[in-house]
């Protein structure tokens, strides 16, 4: 791809320290400060791919953030979870859940898209995913994300993309590092204790290179701030934090030449969960029922990951090339929970015949080509190319059975962008993107179950016939934007955006479950008798029976896609040693997804999403900087269907409205290095108009975790305690996915060692 011009010293520091400055947060002794590594570095060069062109960041009218992976390491040391620190320090994306799935983890409120060297890891069809909480934090080079929907990249990603780029091996010669991290909770520091050991190596000459690495976790009890156990599956099958045994393998290989280079990048990985006991979800919070010993099989992933892309330098006519081809297959178990108030819905009481697994294998190509057109205006760029996916999901019982549709989509897509020069003071940038989904949703029988609700006693549910059928989702979307570059220091944008994606088709076809309630006319009329469940039924009179729908048709459980419109402005402001990032959005849809925990069902509705954030940093001389990262979001939608949006969007959509991230840094010359960082969730308390449920109140939560770091030639050592002050609180994320009160964990120390070769 094109490379980036790297201008004098100056206007590169510029461009350096606005793209890092906001997320530069653990500076040592054997880093130097933001500032020192500009002056004294002039090969340095800050692009985003994940905008699939090498961009510079201040020519993007939108807000974009780059974390290194050496940035990462504080933040994760203690549970080696890279979506803890992306809660923490990426504004708009909600705090992590703590538990294995990406459960109520949404992006500006919506979903997110997550990409691995360019290359899709989630799926629009059955969003269920984990793909963040399992990556490998030690083999990540970097992380770029993109706030708000984007017209680039389509499937899914209405919220944000968030694009982790591996290492390489980009040292002459062998290099490697081995690094391990202990952590336990003072409750009961055997039983609580994680290991996590990192490994990896590099070889590069003569531009053939190849890069291993390789992790091992292992996790023991989570333990509250009240000194209780935190429940090891506190979502409702989404699994938790503790009990965990993971295996991470991942190469990648590369060979540079002057006109192209190519890599292939491969990936294994395995984890299962020890489960011991189930949860109580009728207690608050949420707890660990340690009289019912779990009797399910182990929540599971078996993943398989490969990518392959060659860029090819100057075709002529074509421009630059880019090509990616990917392959995933993953298998992913869901912890077994019994029919419930919690989980009004189960196959049998038999756990053998009850808990499921999502299959999901992708294939398919991206292509970028990117031409230089100044020959025809100065300045002027076009980017163009296309995408095809074949995608395969299913869900299944452990005897065989689909509890969904069986799904193969073929996904086709084409883009352009063009980016127009204004003189030296303003960029204009825009382009279209089409998107054509071809689904094929096969026939199946929903098997028979078990349903309950609040009030009513537990019904047997007869099996179904579910007829499939073939759908074409397809639309145009566009993005235009301006960047202003005001002076040197001070850069203003504003940008509108338009997302495309298929709903969660699989959520939709499993819930195939429809019944209505018969009496005679007597005691329809009689107000004692309530027979519509929406309203909450009291008692079940003995005259009356249920009548089940056993025949449904795919078009008739179908949702539509939805186009998501996102309009942001803001800014960007650096002098060196003051940094300012912000920006307010305003995003719209008329088919936004929501999910009803109460009768475990997915709705459409009409939706607006609107917000602020801002990062701000300041270093105060060679040794000290600090700086706040801020964010607010919220929300409403049209649940009544009334035509106007006066309800509350649900919890597990925003979480904590009001998030802040304050952190501290200071390096000691004899390499000792400290950090400190306060981080605040405003709780909420909202009506979402949803009478079957009652609205769960988040409460305000409020973190401090501090570290140090010492680095040497005998290596490099990291002491920390997140949650310092040992505070009792719930994880509002974990809260509001089910609409069920979950307490965060306490006080955690973690050490450190590691040794780079």
């Amino acid at each position: 791809m094109k490379r980036v011009a790297m201008g004098n010293k100056g206007s590169f520091a510029r461009v350096l320290l606005c793209t890092v400055a906001p997320f530069a947060m653990f500076q040592t002794a054997s880093i130097a400060t933001a500032q020192d590594a500009i002056e004294d570095d002039t090969d340095l060069t800050v692009v985003v791919t994940a905008s699939r062109t090498e961009e510079s960041i201040s020519s993007i009218p939108g807000t974009v953030q780059v974390i290194s992976g050496e940035e990462l390491q504080q933040a994760v040391a203690a549970n080696g979870d890279i979506t803890t620190a992306l809660g923490r320090y990426v504004p708009g994306l909600n705090l992590s859940n703590d538990t294995l799935s990406g459960l109520g983890e949404t992006f500006r409120g919506r979903s997110l898209q997550v990409l691995v060297n360019g290359s899709p890891r989630t799926s629009s069809l059955r969003k269920v995913n984990r793909v963040l909480s399992l990556i490998d934090a030690d083999s990540i080079e970097r992380i770029e994300i993109i706030n708000g929907a984007s017209a680039v990249y389509g499937d899914g990603g209405t919220g944000g993309i968030i694009n982790v780029i591996t290492k390489s091996a980009d040292k002459e010669g062998f290099s490697g590092s081995f690094s391990t991290t202990i952590s336990a909770s003072e409750r009961n520091v055997k039983d609580s204790a994680h290991v996590l050991t990192s490994v990896e190596a590099g070889y590069r000459k003569d531009g053939k290179s190849i890069q291993l690495n390789g992790q091992f976790k292992n996790t023991g009890d989570l333990f509250a701030g009240n000194g209780t156990r935190v429940p090891e599956d506190p979502a409702t099958g989404q699994g938790g934090g503790s009990g965990i045994e993971q295996y991470n393998i991942s190469g990648r290989v590369g060979f540079e030449a002057e006109r192209f280079d190519v890599s292939i990048y491969a990936n294994l990985l395995k984890m299962e969960q020890d489960i011991e006991f189930y949860s109580d979800f009728t207690s608050d919070p949420v707890s660990q029922n340690t009289s019912d010993l779990y009797k399910g099989l182990s929540p599971m992933e078996d993943a398989k990951n490969l990518t392959a892309t060659l860029n090819v330098y100057d075709l002529g006519l074509f421009g630059d090339a880019n090509v990616e081809l990917f392959y995933n297959d993953t298998e992913r178990r869901s912890a077994l929970v019994p029919l419930s108030d919690a989980n009004p819905f189960t196959y049998s009481p038999d756990p053998d015949r009850s808990q499921n697994s999502v299959f999901m294998k992708q294939v398919g190509v991206r292509t970028t080509f990117d031409r230089d057109l100044s020959n025809l205006y100065e300045g002027l760029e076009f980017s163009y190319g296309g995408d095809f996916t074949y995608e395969d999901v299913t869900q299944k019982l452990p005897d065989g059975r689909d509890i969904m549709g069986p799904m193969e989509q073929n996904s086709f897509a084409v883009f352009g962008q063009l980016k127009v020069p204004l003189g030296e003071m303003f960029e204009l940038r825009g382009g279209l993107r089409y998107q054509r989904y071809d689904l094929s949703v096969g026939d199946y029988t929903r098997p028979s179950g078990q349903i309950k609700y609040p009030g009513f006693p537990i019904l047997d549910v007869p099996e179904a016939s579910v007829k499939g059928g073939d759908a074409v989702y397809d639309a145009t979307v566009f993005n235009l934007g301006g960047v202003m570059h005001v002076s040197d220091e001070l850069d203003l944008f504003a940008g509108f955006s338009q997302g495309y994606s298929v709903p969660d088709i699989g959520g939709f076809t499993r819930r195939a479950v429809d019944y209505e309630f018969k009496a005679p006319l007597a005691d329809i009329r009689d107000p004692l008798v309530t027979l519509d469940p929406a309203l909450g039924i009291n008692r079940l009179d003995p005259n009356t029976w249920v009548e089940w729908e056993t025949e449904f048709n795919f078009s008739d459980l179908q949702p539509e896609a939805a186009i998501v419109n996102n309009y942001e402005i803001g800014g960007r402001f650096n002098n060196g040693k003051y940094s300012v990032a912000t920006s307010v959005f305003l995003s719209t849809t008329d088919k936004g997804l929501t999910f009803n925990p109460a009768a475990s069902a997915l709705t459409q509705r009409k939706e607006r999403i609107w917000g602020a954030e801002l990062n701000a940093r300041a270093v105060i001389d060679a040794n000290w900087s600090l700086g706040t990262i801020l964010a607010y979001k919220e929300g409403v939608y049209d649940y009544d269907e009334d035509g106007d949006l006066d309800d509350a969007l649900p919890n597990n959509r925003i979480g904590s409205p009001f998030q802040a991230t304050l952190y501290t840094d200071y390096r000691f010359e004899n390499g000792l290095s400290l950090h400190g960082e306060a981080i605040y969730g405003s709780g909420r308390d909202v009506d979402d108009g949803n009478p079957q449920s009652e609205d769960l109140k988040l409460k305000q939560t409020f973190t401090v975790n501090a570290g140090a770091k010492y680095a040497a030639d005998f290596g490099t050592v990291k002491f920390g305690v997140e949650n310092v002050f040992d505070t009792k609180q719930t994880n509002v994320t974990a809260s509001s996915g089910r609409n069920r009160n979950v307490l965060a964990e306490g006080r955690r120390v973690f050490l450190q060692y590691t040794k780079t070769f």
